[in-house]
C-alpha cells in the first residue's frame, strides 16, 4: 500500500511539473512584444490576428504569424508598386519595375523562411531568410531614388512597414530559439 502511494504522489508530481512546463511556454501577444524594438506596432499586428488569440500562444507561434504578416505586408507592396506603374506620368517604369522584383523577392524570402520555421523548426535558416527579405525590401527603391532623388512616400510608407515586420520577425524568432531550443 505505501509503494502504491508513493507512486501516486511520483505520478502526481510528474504530472504538476509537466502543467507547469506548458503554462510557462504559453506567452501573451503583449509579452512577447516586449522583445521587439517597435512593441506597440508589435502588440497591434498581432492582435488583429486570428491565430494570434489563441489561448495557448507559444514564441514560435507568433514567430510564423509575424513572418507570415511580414509576407504578406510584401505582398501587398508588390501589388501597390504594380499599380503606381500602370499610372500616367508617375515614377519610371525601369525603378518601379525592379522595385517590384525586389519585393517579389522579399516575399519568396519570407515564404522559405515560414517554411523553415513551420516544418523543419529552423529558426536560424527563418532569421537568414528574413534578413535578406528586409535588405530587399530596404533596397527596392534605389535605382528610382539615383533618377527621381527620392522614393514616393506611399513606397516608402509600405517599405517602412515591412522592415518593421520583418525586424518583429527576427527578434521573435530569436525569442523562441532561446526559449525553445
Amino acid at each position: 500500500m505505501a509503494a502504491a502511494s508513493l507512486r501516486l504522489v511520483v505520478v502526481a508530481a510528474a504530472v504538476a511539473i509537466s502543467l507547469r512546463g506548458a503554462a510557462a511556454a504559453a506567452v501573451t501577444v503583449e509579452d512577447a512584444c516586449r522583445h521587439t524594438r517597435h512593441e506597440a506596432y508589435c502588440v497591434k499586428a498581432l492582435s488583429a490576428r486570428p491565430e494570434s488569440r489563441a489561448a495557448a500562444l507559444d514564441m514560435p507561434a507568433l514567430a510564423e504569424a509575424a513572418l507570415s504578416m511580414a509576407a504578406e505586408s510584401g505582398a501587398a507592396a508588390t501589388s501597390f508598386v504594380r499599380n503606381l506603374a500602370k499610372m500616367p506620368g508617375g515614377m519610371p517604369p525601369e525603378c518601379l519595375e525592379g522595385c517590384v522584383a525586389k519585393f517579389q523577392e522579399a516575399v519568396a524570402e519570407l515564404r522559405r523562411s515560414e517554411a523553415a520555421m513551420e516544418v523543419r523548426h529552423d529558426a536560424a535558416g527563418a532569421k537568414a531568410w528574413v534578413t535578406e527579405a528586409r535588405a530587399d525590401g530596404e533596397t527596392c527603391m534605389d535605382e528610382c531614388r539615383m533618377t527621381e532623388g527620392g522614393a514616393a512616400p506611399e513606397i516608402a510608407d509600405r517599405i517602412d512597414e515591412l522592415a518593421k515586420l520583418c525586424s518583429i520577425a527576427l527578434a521573435l524568432t530569436d525569442v523562441s530559439m532561446s526559449k525553445h531550443p
